[in-house]
């Protein structure tokens, strides 16, 4: 178990490429429901933004797009997606955007320096979540707001038709991330997390992206098959399971009045 967390992308699915365009799928799926929370808990044009666990810089690239008086530092502990940041996603943005190689545990960034902070998909990876809270606190200015955006496991994707395969590969990532030192069921301690951490005014909110309002391309954007592939390698989920689960996917796209559904879970705090 690494001290950083239970996501690397060079173990976490069988392609790199394949889960770097995954990752930009699940901000997509999310995005325009997401952004509208980020305004509702205080990010306005002209603000200083801060992404720790940036990834490969596709929430930072949105926030610039969409707020184009802003400025943002975007933090990425993984080489191999700092670099697909500074290269692919983030170099149009000339000095609006810094790309540093850095730990959300310990940023070295200095005190009081940021309006509006996002931490999406990284506390659920953590062994110490509190300790990578204060440390978002410690760099944001008196006033200023964190949103921390995470999974929860026990509800993840549900489709109808139903298929009940998928909650044993859901029990199959959670084992893998727990034996990494990771939490997969984290969405629902995010309040009581960021209260641990200083915040006050804290706000919760789950949110939903449904195929029926957004179609399925973007759900299969966002899921892919590189995480499964790699529970079935290492042992965490039989093959014969997989090959359920894609059998019954498969028969529920082609029914005529299909759905599928996932959730997001975001809380915000002010300093």
């Amino acid at each position: 178990m690494s001290a950083e967390g239970s996501y690397q992308i060079s173990t976490v699915a069988s392609s790199v490429q394949h889960e770097i365009q995954r990752l930009q799928g699940q901000v997509a799926l999310f995005w325009e429901k997401e952004v509208k929370h980020y305004v509702e808990f205080g990010l306005r044009d002209g603000h200083s933004v801060v992404e720790l666990g940036a990834g490969p810089g596709y929430v930072t690239e949105n926030i610039l797009r969409q707020f184009p008086h802003t400025r943002a530092v975007a933090v990425e502990i993984d080489p191999l997606l700092a670099d697909y940041a500074r290269e692919h996603t983030l170099s149009s943005f000339g000095d609006r955007c810094q790309i540093l190689d850095g730990s959300i545990m310990e940023t070295g960034l200095p005190d009081d320096t940021f309006d509006f902070a996002v931490t999406r998909l990284v506390l659920e990876h953590l062994p110490d979540p509190v300790s990578a809270v204060r440390e978002v606190k410690r760099i944001l200015k008196p006033g200023g707001t964190a949103v921390f955006v995470d999974n929860d496991f026990e509800m993840h994707i549900m489709t109808y038709p139903s298929i009940p395969e998928l909650q044993l590969l859901y029990e199959a990532y959670c084992e893998s991330r727990i034996a990494e030192g990771g939490s997969p069921r984290f969405g629902r301690q995010l309040p009581s997390v960021l209260r641990q951490g200083g915040f006050a005014e804290i706000d919760f909110e789950v949110i939903c992206a449904h195929s029926g309002l957004l179609g399925d391309e973007m759900f299969l954007k966002s899921e892919g098959i590189g995480i499964p592939t790699k529970l079935v390698k290492d042992g965490f989920l039989p093959s014969k399971t997989l090959a359920q689960i894609a059998y019954a996917w498969r028969n529920m796209i082609r029914h005529e009045q299909h759905s599928i559904l996932r959730q997001l879970y975001l809380a915000a705090g002010r300093k």
